[in-house]
């Protein structure tokens, strides 16, 4: 450990004053990245992950970085190689570091950070915001189709009933994340007196599907999801900037009013970067 009186990052967050002769841990990992040794007023564990944790948030540690091997960072701040080792499964628990066989651990890029937490139904464009990142709909598309079988059973209306589809790609800091497809049916928008170029430019307008549903005064009670993996075609690894062949998730999700009759159907793919989550309660 080196004597120094630097500005450093304090495991609770934020900058400190390092006092004069104070030991502090400099990490080889970029020129501000710098770790404090761990203090005992909490677990040894809790506090090597609070200092890992604000070190990656703070962007003082950024994705290029490879965190240094178990040993090394185990000697630098001062604990043993299963403190490092609970702390970098925690991170790696919460979307923020990244094990690789063979290669070592990582520092996970921003945008991979999204979770979709399937136990909760809320939109992507809140999902994104929640974050603090910039959503974005590099690409929309609202056009018209008479519903075949699949599409009749899924919305449990005629086959021929026309729907309104809604194609869009959606970004987070330009990052695509998802490409969706919405089916309306038409009747909705029929009630409401809306064409589907009216539809379209409330969409650029709203960008949210569920706020733009709250307008048109749909409300959704909640949703029956369905999750399959899938692979990227041609025109998916185009929309989500990615190879084709590279597996995806598909989230079917059929949207219910609160008296129980559908309102909506669509289909989300998601790109490997994206996290999904859902809470399993039990057993008791």
């Amino acid at each position: 450990m080196t004597e120094t009186a630097s500005r450093t990052i304090g495991a609770s967050g934020g900058e400190m004053q390092a006092p004069q002769g104070a030991d502090r841990v400099d990490l080889t990992m970029g020129p501000t990245a710098q770790l404090v040794p761990v203090r005992a007023h909490r677990t040894l564990a809790a506090e090597v992950t609070a200092n890992l944790r604000q070190a990656i948030l703070s962007g003082s540690l950024s994705p290029e970085h490879e965190l240094p091997p178990e040993p090394e960072l185990a000697r630098q701040l001062g604990v043993s190689r299963g403190t490092v080792r609970q702390a970098v499964t925690i991170l790696e628990h919460e979307g923020l570091l990244s094990r690789r066989q063979g290669l070592g651990t990582f520092i996970v890029p921003h945008t991979a950070r999204l979770r979709n937490v399937l136990n909760a139904n809320y939109g992507l464009t809140e999902l994104i915001t929640s974050t603090g990142e910039i959503q974005g709909t590099p690409f929309l598309k609202v056009s018209g189709v008479d519903a075949g079988e699949v599409l009749a059973e899924k919305l449990g209306i005629g086959v021929g009933e026309p729907l309104a589809v809604i194609e869009r790609v959606r970004t987070a800091d330009d990052v695509p994340v998802a490409s969706t497809t919405d089916y309306l049916p038409f009747r909705h928008l029929d009630a409401r007196h809306l064409t589907i170029e009216m539809l379209e430019q409330i969409f650029r307008e709203r960008g949210s599907l569920y706020a733009v549903l709250r307008d048109m005064g749909l409300s959704i009670d909640g949703g029956l999801a369905d999750i399959r993996a899938a692979i990227a075609d041609r025109h998916l690894a185009e929309a989500l900037r990615i190879k084709v062949g590279e597996p995806l998730l598909l989230l079917s999700q059929t949207d219910y009013s609160p008296s129980g009759s559908i309102v909506l159907y669509s289909e989300e793919y998601l790109p490997a970067h994206i996290n999904v989550q859902v809470w399993r309660k039990g057993p008791g």
